[in-house]
């Protein structure tokens, strides 16, 4: 098995039958990334049930699992920042030390199901500073499922919007080849 598909196995229950879809290497905050897609029975679906992780030298920076709406409740705001700085604690102890909380947000996720369906599902999402002047953020559903995890993430403070490349977002990565619209404020420009 995959030692990247291991890692994402210790982060999230990962659906039977998911298989790489994709593996691209791009540039994000001018660094070179892995981008690992991971779909069921390994058949790419757009903006359908998925795994993505970015990894830089091995690292993971980005995760977002749109596998499935999480049952049951949200937690509550305390044990929700607890998680998440558990979680930037579990995938780089040493970079989450420099970590701040700033707040945390409901907010809503969603993707398309295999019955072409959209599928929302309310999230709370926690957000934290960097002492090297980056946003990082968890994402979490029902129960402390998580739904993203984001690290390194610069904001372009003239445009008002991010900085840094969405690699793991199905419609930036459309926009940016040229087959989908630019995403409004605050994604970042494709």
């Amino acid at each position: 098995m995959d030692t990247r598909f291991k890692l994402f196995k210790t982060l999230v229950d990962v659906p039977k039958g998911y298989e790489l879809v994709s593996e691209t290497v791009e540039s994000r905050n001018k660094k070179e990334v892995t981008i690992i897609r991971y779909q069921k029975e390994g058949m790419f679906m757009f903006n359908g049930p998925r795994i993505i992780g970015v990894l830089e030298a091995n690292q993971l920076v980005s995760f977002k699992n749109y596998t499935s709406r999480p049952a049951g409740s949200l937690l509550s705001s305390d044990r929700a920042k607890e998680l998440a700085e558990s979680i930037f604690s579990k995938i780089n102890p040493g970079y989450a030390r420099g970590l701040t909380f700033l707040r945390l947000e409901h907010q809503s996720r969603s993707f398309i199901d295999e019955n072409g369906s959209e599928r929302s599902f309310p999230v709370q999402w926690i957000k934290f500073a960097h002492r090297n002047g980056s946003y990082n953020w968890v994402t979490l559903g029902n129960n402390g499922v998580l739904i993203e995890m984001e690290t390194e993430s610069l904001w372009d403070y003239f445009r008002g919007r991010r900085k840094t490349e969405m690699w793991d977002n199905d419609d930036w990565v459309a926009a940016r080849e040229g087959t989908g619209p630019q995403l409004p404020s605050p994604n970042a420009l494709a």
